[in-house]
């Protein structure tokens, strides 16, 4: 689905991605992990035409979207989650789910002044399919809380019922569990398995190694902005240089 050649980003004198390449297959769950300053963030940000690469290709089906504007690419199918949560905090948890649903809509500024039978319709079936989505992601209960009222797991799982309103076939989850406890971050490895039973394809960036082996079906790891490994959880807990780089000579 997802393929990434030689992707390299300068910031000045700085390489924060250095020529990194890998593929993401349909229906697969794809990690990817390294210390602090790795380059992940900023890799999932070229991906998802946040930023421009210096050079390097992204392309989606075949379909190159290297450079698009994150509008495009999101049309295209691709939802993201942020490293710091970025629900809107004047809008309750149904409204910021809402706003992911927008888009989807037909009817224009014209037809909301004039409160119009279609307007009325499409507000009707938006409340409706933000409700579903955030009762799907478990918190539907507390539909109507502020994002301030919220635990922070809850408020995770707001964000990822807003991507999931795009319909994406590809979600990029950034650090969906930080800040979590173990039992919250348990949670979210079982909504990742009902997501990927749905059909999305998707791509983390995360730090909890048990979640990384538990979720994923390849993982690359990143050092300096350079890819040093990639391949199955296994493969990768085996491997001297992520060892080394990551997860420590003691492990």
């Amino acid at each position: 689905m997802l393929s990434v050649r030689g992707l390299t980003k300068r910031f000045g004198g700085l390489v924060a991605v250095d020529g990194v390449g890998f593929d993401v297959a349909q229906g697969s769950v794809v990690s990817i992990v390294g210390p602090n300053g790795a380059g992940k963030t900023t890799l999932f940000n070229l991906i998802t035409g946040v930023i421009p690469p210096d050079s390097g290709t992204v392309r989606l089906d075949g379909r190159d979207i290297t450079g698009l504007p994150p509008h495009r690419i999101a049309r295209l199918g691709v939802g993201r989650t942020f490293q710091n949560i970025r629900l809107f905090a004047h809008l309750n948890a149904l409204e910021n789910v809402m706003i992911g649903l927008v888009a989807s809509g037909r009817s224009g500024v014209l037809d909301a002044l004039a409160a119009t039978p279609r307007d009325r319709r499409e507000r009707r079936d938006l409340v409706e399919r933000a409700e579903a989505l955030l009762d799907w992601v478990g918190v539907g209960a507390n539909r109507l809380r502020m994002p301030s009222e919220l635990p922070y797991g809850d408020q995770r799982r707001v964000e990822i019922a807003r991507a999931l309103g795009l319909e994406p076939r590809l979600l990029i989850l950034d650090e969906p569990t930080a800040g979590m406890v173990a039992r919250e971050a348990t949670a979210v490895v079982d909504l990742i398995a009902r997501l990927r039973e749905r059909g999305v394809t998707l791509m983390l960036i995360e730090h909890n190694m048990n979640v990384v082996m538990s979720a994923s079906d390849r993982v690359v790891v990143l050092n300096f902005g350079r890819r040093i490994a990639e391949g199955t959880p296994a493969e990768i807990r085996a491997d001297p240089q992520v060892i080394e780089a990551y997860l420590g000579t003691d492990a």
